[in-house]
């Protein structure tokens, strides 16, 4: 029973983060268990190679070109959102997976980490609510400089608030927060896959601390 729990056959996902690192696992791991997958990302050509890849192995997949996260208004994620229902039907999960932060320049860090997944929270949230269903997972970083860092503290109080406002409507959402390595990265998609499934269906506002412990001692 368990392990079923982990199977999404015939849910609609939608992953905003591009095609590599964490996203681009996390696509993997949806695909493998049977939803259909809308993969946002900047990309043309890197989005086409992993619907492709998706497609191939039997999986229901499409790429919506979208600016990042950091270049994204709110008309900018209202369109992603109208192009994903239009595609695969109404999202009822919904990853926000940014990829490695600029950390060179303080606002790019925030609008591409903390704005980037507030607009993206903004826009799908309210239609799972009225759906009557949903989950939700936001990827916060831990880096060792402040922009990361700050900007892994204001997507965890974010997902919190979200959680707690929608809770009422069946929508769930949590974290994983992560210290970004590439030896990580399954791990980071595992625990977001975990958080998203049902076998995760009484959390919601929680943090899961994924292999970032010991890397910050």
């Amino acid at each position: 029973m368990f392990a079923s729990s982990f199977e999404l056959k015939g849910r609609t996902a939608v992953v905003l983060g591009g095609c590599d690192g964490v996203a681009a696992a996390v696509c993997r791991l949806l695909s493998e268990r049977g939803a259909r997958v809308a993969i946002v990302g900047p990309d043309e050509l890197a989005l086409a190679d992993l619907v492709d890849e998706l497609r191939w192995n039997g999986a229901e997949a499409v790429g919506i070109v979208a600016e990042r996260l950091d270049r994204a208004d709110a008309a900018a994620m209202d369109s992603v959102r109208g192009s994903v229902i239009g595609e695969l039907g109404p999202p009822e999960l919904l990853f926000v997976l940014p990829g490695a932060l600029d950390n060179r320049s303080w606002q790019r860090t925030v609008d591409n980490g903390l704005t980037g997944t507030f607009l993206a929270l903004q826009a799908f949230v309210p239609t799972m609510a009225e759906a009557g269903r949903g989950a939700v997972v936001t990827l916060a970083p831990v880096g060792a400089d402040p922009a990361t860092n700050a900007v892994g503290g204001g997507v965890t109080a974010l997902t919190q608030h979200y959680a707690r406002l929608f809770a009422a409507a069946g929508v769930r959402a949590n974290v994983v927060s992560w210290t970004p390595c590439d030896s990580t990265v399954e791990d980071a998609a595992f625990a977001a896959l975990y958080l998203a499934s049902d076998a995760a269906a009484r959390m919601t506002a929680t943090t899961l601390d994924v292999a970032g412990t010991l890397m910050r001692l």
